[in-house]
């Protein structure tokens, strides 16, 4: 299912904070977790709108095609187009930073351009996998698949298409790193969880993909995230709750979720004595990083996923738990088990068997021919089963969790200011929820 790109009223993100910071008595920047030049709930403003329609005109000059933003970097600078503070855009770093973090974020949050038009390659191809639901159909099928079988064999028996259970959430892996795929790509499959692995930060796109897919989805989303030990690690969790936060505030106000950082962890990196390497210079977040952490200085996931992958898949499998039934499969296919064997009953005591003898001669005939015409006579043959009242549709089993669920750090059922004060704590280094 896909839900298409609608925007809702243009000030609501900057009404949602204001509304905020009167009921708490706060300012606008003591509720500003992301930079206020990178915080959506701040970027409805004059200047926003006048950077996000200036992009919004230079994309245009592309048509409607997507756009790779480097690739609108270079057409603007062939163009020789003047930013809208008059100045010459060049091909530089400073200007390249500003088309990302200013321009093209107001254009998107803004609703001048749909998020899914700009296409952020700036790393390594990114591998993001989704899941589909299923969709159960009962029916009868005369058994004829690739073989022929013997003509006396040709009976109609009942089966049950897509009979399987649905878990109670959408269940998604967000990893930092495309090195994880070995590990976390099997447990994506297995718990059928949607898979975004990154080189570095997710992008918004992304982010507005797996809220798009969240909401058409309908149950609560548990987004888990695994990214290395360090400031920009630490962040990730932040970014993508706060920019999921608005994207269900902006876009999708049937979108129900929380958010999970899953490792790496002070405590992980202590306890499985994971090697660590100084913290770059130039990170000015290294004193207060240091310190709220005892001294560590920073591990990458990858030593984690190397070392020591047994562990990540435990801790995985840990955290993902409290949401995930593993007997609920056995257990709907007792309940397939059961209908098969009951529908299977009443075919045999109604069905038309003149009709099935006429069909069964007519087959003989056309053994030859037969392979070209299977499709069309199992649908003959589920039409002699018509009356025949089979028993009603099973219903799947419902899933059985544990009790306890650990604090996410973020969770869309409370309240705004609550949800934005565990960001905050987050960013500060304190815990903004319990961590696995």
């Amino acid at each position: 299912m896909t839900m298409e790109y609608e925007a809702s009223d243009t000030d609501a993100l900057r009404a949602t904070i204001e509304t905020a910071t009167r009921l708490a008595g706060v300012s606008l920047d003591a509720l500003t977790v992301l930079t206020t030049r990178r915080d959506p709930y701040r970027l409805d403003t004059p200047s926003g709108h006048r950077d996000g329609k200036w992009l919004t005109q230079q994309a245009q000059e592309l048509g409607t095609r997507p756009i790779h933003l480097r690739g609108l970097h270079y057409a603007i600078v062939m163009a020789e187009a003047r930013k809208p503070d008059g100045t010459l855009y060049r091909n530089d770093d400073d200007d390249w930073e500003w088309l990302q973090e200013r321009a093209a974020k107001c254009a998107r949050w803004l609703a001048y351009i749909p998020f899914n038009r700009i296409i952020d390659a700036r790393n390594a191809s990114p591998i993001v996998r989704t899941s589909e639901p299923p969709r159960p159909i009962g029916l009868v099928s005369a058994g004829v698949h690739v073989e022929i079988p013997n003509i006396a064999d040709l009976t109609p028996c009942p089966v049950l298409i897509g009979f399987t259970p649905r878990q109670p959430y959408r269940l998604v892996f967000f990893g930092e790193k495309t090195s994880l795929e070995d590990v976390m790509a099997p447990l994506a499959a297995r718990y059928n969880a949607d898979l975004y692995l990154m080189t570095g930060e997710i992008s918004d796109t992304y982010i507005w993909q797996m809220a798009r897919d969240g909401a058409a989805d309908g149950r609560p989303m548990v987004v888990f995230t695994l990214a290395d030990f360090d400031p920009a690690g630490h962040q990730m969790a932040v970014s993508i709750a706060r920019k999921l936060q608005a994207f269900r505030d902006r876009f999708f106000p049937a979108l129900k979720f929380s958010v999970y950082p899953v490792a790496l962890t002070e405590d992980q990196v202590r306890r499985l004595d994971l090697p660590s390497t100084p913290i770059k210079a130039k990170e000015v977040r290294a004193d207060r990083w240091r310190e709220a952490h005892g001294g560590l200085q920073q591990t990458e996931i990858d030593a984690l996923t190397t070392l020591r992958p047994d562990e990540l898949r435990r801790i995985v499998n840990e955290a993902v738990r409290p949401f995930y039934d593993g007997s609920l499969v056995r257990r709907a296919e007792q309940v397939r088990s059961e209908w098969i064997e009951a529908a299977q009953t009443a075919l045999n005591a109604g069905i038309d068997h003149v009709m099935l003898a006429r069909l069964r001669a007519e087959m003989e005939q056309r053994l030859e021919t037969l392979r070209q015409e299977i499709d069309g006579l199992n649908e003959t043959l589920r039409t002699t089963a018509n009356g025949v009242d089979l028993p009603d549709m099973p219903g799947l089993p419902d899933a059985v969790l544990p009790a306890r669920i650990a604090v996410p750090l973020i969770d869309s059922n409370d309240d705004w200011i609550t949800q934005t004060r565990a960001l905050i704590a987050r960013k500060k280094y304190g815990n903004g929820g319990s961590e696995p």
